[in-house]
């Protein structure tokens, strides 16, 4: 069979493929094939999809392939997808890259899964996570390492890091992910991809694991997204997982010129790379030129670190759910000042020995309070996503105690690796949507995305913006390189 990229569906947008498969003009068995073929060619250089369900898959193609013209409604309509190894797919390992539940079979779909295959998902497979779900890098003892193939030595990214890179070579058009520490947002940065977190609450997180696949719990903080390689897919998959729930608030605006956009430039108050500032600059500039009403200095109304140790607190206090946690005093003597803040709070979160869970909450409300006010007068904030572009793999240590122990370099200046977590907490905090979009690049450079951050459960509004970045300013996803 044909390469997928040969036949030119191997990169075509999921929106499109929906169009020729509503139209008869390819089956969704043939489709399904064109990206078996496309795993089976291009999987073992970069493992980003672990697991096949193959039967399932190719039954589901055939039943709907044999309804009649216009028959199926479904908004997905036979388009074939993988999705994160972290979400319960009937029949499937889920294992998180535990070995503990290497013999985890879900007894049910999680609810995104199901909805999306209400809507003619051919869900094929489950893409690549860290061990735990808990790292910026995707490896674990199960499944192995997963490459980023724009270079074969980088980070994909985490969680969602084998999603991310099944996208950016065509193993799949659309993607399920989940966020709870930047897991949907940085992968798609470091893989040029567009990357949709949710607002809290809008998609149902049932049967992702963790928590445990035995807790039925939808834990604070955590959501779910798609990941796509436009922003037209983003909006349909967000409808495809949104349409059984509750209405989605249409967009403020349709037109770029009349948004109202603040972006985080010169005083970032976390680690950024220049060339990441050189971005929002860059974007900033292009804005003003079209005559949107911009600005490099408005800021929402509180302390960006206090809001960082919130999250920091809250995360670690839901991530831990009460396991144990030390750092014993010769480990302690072997780590940077920045890292034995971080110890603190992890041995404060594990032994309850922090503030309250009613005091984070209440710090929480406070900054919540902050951000609608502040989107009263703004439609969107645009921030980095991440330090750096994708860096090079770093396995050393294990669990996030090994963390503590790991440093990146941003522009020759050594940071704690947890620090990492700093710019996708804003928007996690405050349980606000954020959307992830491309940047314009030169040959040979990284993926780089930027951050736009929006008003609570107005989801809509910052995948339409991504959208007229994308097609107004050329914000968009290019494929990686033909090493893979």
């Amino acid at each position: 069979m044909a390469d997928v990229l040969d036949t030119g569906l191997g990169l075509a947008s999921a929106t499109d493929l929906v169009a020729l498969l509503h139209r008869r003009e390819i089956g969704a068995e043939e489709l399904l094939d064109l990206h078996l073929a496309r795993v089976e060619q291009h999987n073992a250089s970069i493992n980003a999809v672990v697991a096949l369900d193959l039967d399932r898959a190719r039954a589901t193609a055939r039943r709907i392939d044999a309804k009649g013209a216009g028959e199926y409604r479904g908004l997905l309509c036979g388009l074939p997808m993988t999705v994160k190894e972290t979400w319960g797919v009937q029949g499937l390992r889920t294992t998180v890259g535990l070995p503990f539940l290497a013999d985890n079979i879900a007894s049910e779909d999680s609810k995104p899964v199901a909805r999306l295959r209400a809507e003619g998902a051919v869900i094929f497979g489950k893409s690549n996570v860290p061990i735990g779900g808990a790292d910026h890098q995707t490896a674990n003892p199960i499944y192995g390492l997963t490459r980023n193939p724009w270079d074969l030595s980088r980070t994909v990214g985490g969680s969602s890091g084998g999603a991310a890179a099944a996208l950016a070579i065509g193993l799949t058009p659309l993607e399920l992910g989940s966020d709870i520490g930047g897991s949907i947002r940085i992968p798609a940065h470091m893989c040029g991809l567009f990357g949709h977190k949710g607002s809290f609450g809008l998609i149902p997180t049932l049967g992702h694991v963790p928590p445990m696949p035995d807790v039925k719990v939808e834990p604070e903080l955590s959501v779910a997204g798609p990941m796509a390689r436009t922003a037209a897919d983003l909006e349909l998959g967000l409808d495809a997982l949104t349409r059984a729930g509750p209405q989605v608030r249409a967009s403020r605006h349709e037109r770029l010129s009349d948004f109202r956009i603040a972006l985080w430039t010169g005083d970032l108050p976390y680690a950024a790379s220049a060339e990441t500032k050189a971005a929002i600059d860059d974007l900033a500039k292009a804005l003003s030129a079209r005559g949107l009403t911009v600005s490099t200095t408005a800021r929402p109304d509180f302390d960006p670190m206090m809001s960082l140790e919130n999250y920091i607190r809250s995360l670690f206090s839901i991530v831990l759910g009460g396991q144990p946690f030390r750092v014993d005093e010769p480990e302690r003597a072997t780590l940077g000042h920045d890292a034995l803040w971080y110890a603190d709070v992890l041995e404060q979160c594990a032994n309850g020995s922090g503030p309250s869970w009613q005091a984070l909450r209440d710090e929480r409300s406070a900054l919540k309070a902050a951000w609608a006010s502040f989107f009263c007068s703004w439609d969107a904030i645009v921030c980095p996503v991440f330090p750096t572009t994708a860096f090079e793999h770093d396995l050393s240590g294990e669990g996030i105690g090994g963390q503590l122990h790991r440093r990146r370099q941003v522009d020759g200046q050594s940071h704690v690796y947890l620090s990492q977590l700093s710019w996708p907490s804003l928007a996690t905090v405050a349980d606000l949507p954020a959307t992830v979009v491309p940047v314009p690049r030169r040959a040979g450079e990284l993926p780089l995305g930027l951050q736009l951050i929006g008003p609570f459960m107005e989801d809509r509004t910052l995948v339409r913006l991504a959208g007229l970045l994308e097609g107004e300013l050329g914000y968009r996803f290019r494929a990686p390189p033909p090493q893979v």
